[in-house]
């Protein structure tokens, strides 16, 4: 019997090896900060996670600045659309074990991904990964998927006001959360820092965080992606929570729009708010 049972398993043994072999094909990446020598580790299981891996402190270099800028060591980092992590990870290496980041991404390929980034970096004390989708309402909404691939964008949850999507590839119930309710019930602390990138439902997580914006914990800067056509909308909610535009940060083509003229209703880029007497 034990023959006949190794016999058996044997016929196994190609496909294990084809799948081993598989694995140990995928890329990784490593990238190096020139200014002060830290070194990222990031699993790239897509062609789109390798390239934010190998391009993050170059893709949005103000939103690094900006982090630069405002992070103290004890900060509580909370990172709205964090994808692969890069914003995280660049966070993670600079806070105390006093400080804390939460990464939240709720493309389940993606947050996988997130979870094995953070794990080989060393920074399972220091980020706290939730895959949930943060909303502007709490409860169950359909999350439809555009691609499956690790770090891709434009996947998005079908609350009022999101952009329209020609297709999908799959569509689940995803468990929705505000950012009021993960602070009020201790899901989260209540974070300094917030950026919030999301494809398209900026505005309703704004609104589900409008407690925390008038507490006393409020945070001391938010970086927000504003769509086109939205950038009023965003000035007139936060100025409603004591906050006032600081700064912007228009990057690739939007600039050259910005050059020739168009006003800012007409362009996407991230937005810094910041509470008024701060």
């Amino acid at each position: 019997m034990e023959l006949a049972r190794k016999i058996t398993n044997l016929r196994w043994q190609p496909v294990r090896h084809w799948y081993d072999l598989r694995n140990a094909m995928r890329l990784s990446a490593r990238t190096r900060d020139p200014e002060d020598g830290s070194v990222y580790r990031f699993h790239c299981d897509s062609f789109e996670a390798y390239q934010r891996a190998r391009r993050f402190l170059g893709k949005e270099p103000q939103t690094i600045q900006w982090i630069q800028k405002n992070l103290s060591p004890d900060d509580v980092f909370l990172d709205v659309g964090a994808n692969v992590g890069v914003f995280s990870l660049y966070t993670g290496k600079r806070i105390s074990t006093a400080g804390h980041v939460y990464a939240c991404e709720p493309h389940l390929p993606t947050a996988t991904q997130l979870l094995k980034n953070v794990a080989i970096n060393g920074l399972a004390d220091r980020i706290s990964v939730i895959a949930v989708a943060v909303s502007g309402t709490d409860g169950f909404i359909p999350f439809r998927i555009k691609r499956w691939r690790e770090g891709a964008s434009g996947s998005q949850l079908q609350v009022d006001g999101c952009p329209p999507m020609k297709s999908s590839v799959a569509v689940k119930l995803k468990c929705a959360i505000t950012i009021d309710t993960m602070v009020d019930n201790s899901v989260i602390r209540p974070p300094t820092l917030i950026k919030i990138d999301t494809d398209g439902i900026e505005i309703p997580i704004a609104q589900g965080m409008s407690r925390l914006l008038t507490s006393e914990r409020r945070p001391k800067s938010i970086l927000i992606e504003i769509q086109q056509g939205e950038y009023q909308q965003h000035v007139d909610f936060f100025s409603s929570r004591g906050y006032q535009l600081v700064d912007t940060h228009i990057i690739g083509k939007w600039a050259k729009f910005r050059d020739q003229g168009w006003p800012l209703e007409r362009l996407a880029f991230n937005a810094v708010f910041e509470p008024v007497n701060i």
